[in-house]
């Protein structure tokens, strides 16, 4: 790699992880702002109403644009024929989804569904109009114009909905946030981009995307499913209600693995892939990022769970304390996630992208079993059915790359035992305090407890981590000391 492509891939890194976290936090904020003005319904039924919109987006167009990533030298035909494929897909999802709106807001006996599910079905034209336009951003690495972009999107549509909300608009605020978001990038995509699309096709170049994306399209699926099943059967069962408590209890856990996600991927592949001839680099390199991620993510997630309660009032109000319980049970599966993503790359390094597939598909079918028994019995039986296939599933996962890299198990979970041991002791006294402090300000025990935590954990993991990783830290505690004292003097 050349001096000057590295810097540029670095750049494009820094400026992607960048785009995610900001538009995340912006999104989340909204989130919070929106949660203290409008009822869970609304927030229920535009979760509904983005389940179809999100696995659309994902089986049609993100297919067509890894097929057209992955190529070495994308020629001007290949863009061409991808945006045309991209147009004919999703004007005929858009069209099924306007025309289905009535019959699933009967299905669900959701009244007001029909309205939100057609005004988000065109997301699914925006996002087929921008997507290649995307596509040759990141082939030139450029992601400064995406983050510009999206920063500029999620902050003018979340304002807009804000806005709308406070003036009593109800749901129409929310449409508003979303249809905002997703024009505004549109515009300023095709604006900030130099490409625009021919007429000059080729069979040779549609035969090729679709025969690469057809796979793609069917993991998407499978992941889609498995990420929106449980949203379908809550609505189905429960209403949109409980639906906009059930996903208000999942946000933050699945916000942060999102950030989380964004960086880990992003930075495990390229590395896992140079060291795929390597078998004691790769499985060195898996082990070690695993502990690491294992050390931040285990005591921040079961935190949560401990605290939900008082970040539930605290942040978004009494009137969301029946989704404290979902979020409770989901946050702790959270750190499973967070590690499982080195499993996926380290089978995508090893040229195994099929059990990955096999995997999701396994997850999907397990999930909408799952959610089929327990969902007709409350919030409470839906999430701890997620948790559960979750933790039961998790094996086959870590298993999958166990293989591949010759680690045994033994030394898998002598990686991960200490930090998530620590996390549960942290956890049980943080409860028995909380119940102490329980008639202090809210604000004050958060912080208190917030910070006994971090002490607490801090001193099992500095006792029970490996040498190696202590030593780690010392010398880092050290040069930071040593820098500090050379710049006072």
């Amino acid at each position: 790699m050349s001096s000057s492509s590295g810097k540029s891939f670095i750049k494009g890194t820094v400026w992607a992880i960048a785009d995610n976290f900001f538009r995340q936090l912006v999104t989340l904020s909204v989130f919070v702002v929106l949660a203290r003005i409008l009822d869970p319904e609304v927030f229920g039924l535009l979760s509904f109403a983005l389940v179809f919109v999100n696995i659309f987006v994902a089986v049609i167009n993100d297919g067509i644009v890894t097929a057209i990533i992955r190529k070495a030298e994308p020629t001007e035909t290949d863009y061409n024929t991808a945006f045309w494929l991209c147009i004919g897909c999703s004007v005929p999802a858009f069209l099924f989804l306007i025309s289905t709106a009535g019959f699933f807001e009967d299905l669900t006996d959701s009244k007001g569904l029909a309205i939100v599910m057609r005004a988000t079905s065109l997301i699914i034209l925006t996002t087929g109009l921008s997507s290649i336009h995307e596509v040759w951003l990141r082939r030139r690495m450029d992601f400064r114009t995406i983050a510009i972009r999206s920063s500029i999107s999620v902050s003018l549509g979340g304002a807009i909905g804000v806005i709308l909300a406070l003036q009593g608009f109800g749901v129409y605020s929310v449409l508003a946030q979303q249809l905002t978001t997703a024009i505004c990038q549109l515009c300023l995509l095709w604006f900030t981009t130099s490409w625009r699309p021919g007429m000059k096709v080729s069979k040779e170049s549609l035969k090729e995307i679709v025969n690469f994306s057809k796979f793609i399209a069917l993991s998407n699926l499978s992941n889609a499913a498995n990420q929106n099943s449980d949203i379908f059967f809550v609505t189905y069962y429960l209403g949109p209600v409980a639906t906009g408590i059930y996903t208000t209890g999942k946000r933050i856990s699945s916000t942060l693995n999102t950030v989380i996600s964004s960086a880990l991927l992003r930075v495990s592949m390229p590395a896992f892939a140079k060291l795929q001839n390597d078998d004691a680099g790769l499985a060195k390199m898996y082990l070690h990022a695993t502990t690491l991620t294992a050390m931040v993510t285990a005591p921040v997630f079961i935190g949560i769970a401990v605290l939900s309660e008082d970040i539930t009032i605290l942040v978004l109000g009494e009137k969301w304390i029946k989704a404290v319980p979902v979020m409770q049970v989901v946050t702790v599966i959270g750190f499973l996630t967070s590690i499982g993503y080195y499993n996926q790359s380290v089978m995508v390094a090893k040229n195994k992208p099929q059990w990955q597939t096999r995997l999701t598909l396994l997850y999907a079918i397990s999930n909408v079993v799952s959610f089929i028994i327990f969902t007709r019995f409350g919030l409470l039986a839906t999430a701890l059915a997620f948790a559960g296939r979750a933790l039961i599933l998790y094996p086959v996962s870590a298993w999958c790359a166990l293989k591949l890299t010759g680690i045994k198990w033994q030394k898998y979970l002598k990686a991960i035992l200490p930090p998530l041991g620590s996390s549960f002791v942290m956890a049980y006294v943080l409860f028995n305090v909380a119940t102490l402090l329980a008639g202090n300000l809210l604000i004050v025990r958060l912080v208190v407890l917030i910070g006994l935590g971090a002490l607490i954990y801090g001193i099992l993991m500095y006792l029970l981590m490996p040498s190696s990783y202590r030593k780690y830290m010392i010398d880092i505690f050290y040069s930071k000391v040593l820098k500090h004292q050379k710049a006072y003097n």
